[in-house]
């Protein structure tokens, strides 16, 4: 007899919860530090790897991979960017949990 569990749980959802997290204390910290933010824009792997008023950026390296594919001149362009890419993550994340 084959039962399937109640309450399984992909990694990459549990890893895309706690990236969201850690993408809001590094937005915050960009949003209070102009020099962090200028970094962030122009070097957001090692900005992230670096951290920030000794708080650590721990991303998966999905993540990191999308933070190195956005290019743009501002903090909300780039908060525009990032959302954009989670939220078509997300969308293909529900899509194979729904069509398994």
């Amino acid at each position: 007899m084959y039962t399937k569990p109640l309450t399984h749980q992909p990694i990459t959802v549990l890893e895309d919860n706690q990236d969201l997290s850690i993408l809001r204390h590094l937005l915050v910290a960009a949003a209070l530090n102009s020099r962090f933010c200028a970094r962030l824009l122009a070097e957001p792997v090692s900005a992230a790897y670096d951290g920030f008023g000794g708080e650590a950026f721990p991303l998966s390296e999905s993540t990191l991979n999308l933070l190195a594919s956005i290019q743009v001149g501002t903090l909300p362009e780039f908060v525009q960017q990032l959302d954009a890419h989670l939220s078509n993550r997300l969308l293909a994340i529900a899509y194979v949990r729904a069509n398994p």
